[in-house]
């Protein structure tokens, strides 16, 4: 996900005795060799279209209900959402049920889990089967001059507070990362990443997108041994960074791609299968308006034992 991508979304309102740990089973459920799924903002433009700045209809979309069945096509078995298309909850469970799909998930705004929202927020979700909700950037930044330290402090009570409410409704709440927790320091230099992580509830889940922790610098392998057991879903991609690069990923299972930053899927899944991952979420925004990224990704992934 890039800066754009955290804009609009912000514009919308391991195993064993390590199962026993706090909070296990209030957060995540461990199973093995985790299912996969697509962020549907992946292929926004095939399935909405695409215009030019003056209105003109650049690409046709095919709408979401069609969508979703080529998606369950290729074999995938869920989809998270991030944005809906202007269909109420009733609409897109049909949808899902049509196309034999369900949802793991949704992208939102942080302020749609805020005490005043979170109830209208979890009915809307529930209703079309959807009980994890997670905030990718709308809202995990401090602005311009404000200081990191106070802020880290007053979004980690928000969490704390919206992972409690939330859960009254059978929802769970979480934040996905870009490279910025990593690269933001506090004053003693802990990063943002692990300031949040250290000092949320294990309720607050924890999606990690690979790839952007791979391009910060980091060993995504690491994150779920610092934090285990909060990660229903992760993100399955990986970051073009490189000198030169138009794009911010590059397609799973194509390696040798100009300014990949690769990530060790070898050492990453016996990991995540500990850890009890149940979702990879393939995430890919080269190709927007066709299907030409989330194919091969789904078949690296399924080369890998996923299903």
């Amino acid at each position: 996900m890039n800066m754009n991508r955290r804009n609009f979304l912000g514009a919308l309102g391991l195993a064993g005795a390590a199962a026993a740990m706090p909070g296990f089973a209030q957060c995540c459920t461990q199973r093995k060799m985790g299912k996969i799924a697509v962020q549907l903002y992946s292929i926004r433009s095939y399935i909405g279209g695409k215009k030019d700045k003056q209105g003109k209809e650049l690409v046709k979309g095919v709408g979401l209900a069609q969508a979703l069945k080529d998606v369950a096509a290729l074999g995938y078995k869920g989809v998270e959402f991030a944005g809906y298309y202007g269909n109420d909850a009733k609409t897109l469970k049909a949808m899902l049920d049509d196309a034999g799909l369900v949802a793991c998930g949704t992208h939102v705004g942080r302020m749609d889990f805020a005490p005043q929202n979170v109830a209208r927020t979890c009915d809307f979700n529930m209703k079309y089967g959807n009980n994890l909700i997670i905030c990718p950037g709308g809202g995990n930044f401090p602005g311009k001059g404000e200081d990191l330290d106070d802020f880290l402090k007053r979004l980690v009570d928000f969490y704390n507070a919206a992972a409690e409410n939330a859960a009254v409704y059978g929802c769970k709440v979480g934040l996905h990362n870009h490279t910025g927790e990593f690269h933001l320091k506090m004053k003693d230099g802990t990063s943002y990443w692990d300031y949040f992580f250290r000092n949320t509830s294990p309720k607050v889940c924890m999606e990690q997108d690979v790839g952007w922790t791979t391009c910060a610098g980091e060993d995504p392998c690491e994150q779920y041994r610092k934090y285990p057991h909060r990660s229903p879903t992760l993100h399955a991609k990986e970051n073009g960074m490189g000198k030169g690069v138009t794009k911010f990923d590059a397609i799973l299972g194509q390696p040798g791609q100009p300014g990949a930053t690769p990530v060790a899927w070898d050492r990453l899944f016996p990991v995540t299968d500990a850890d009890g991952v149940e979702w990879y979420v393939v995430e890919c925004e080269r190709h927007d308006d066709t299907l030409d990224a989330i194919r091969p990704s789904i078949e690296f992934l399924k080369s890998k034992g996923r299903g």
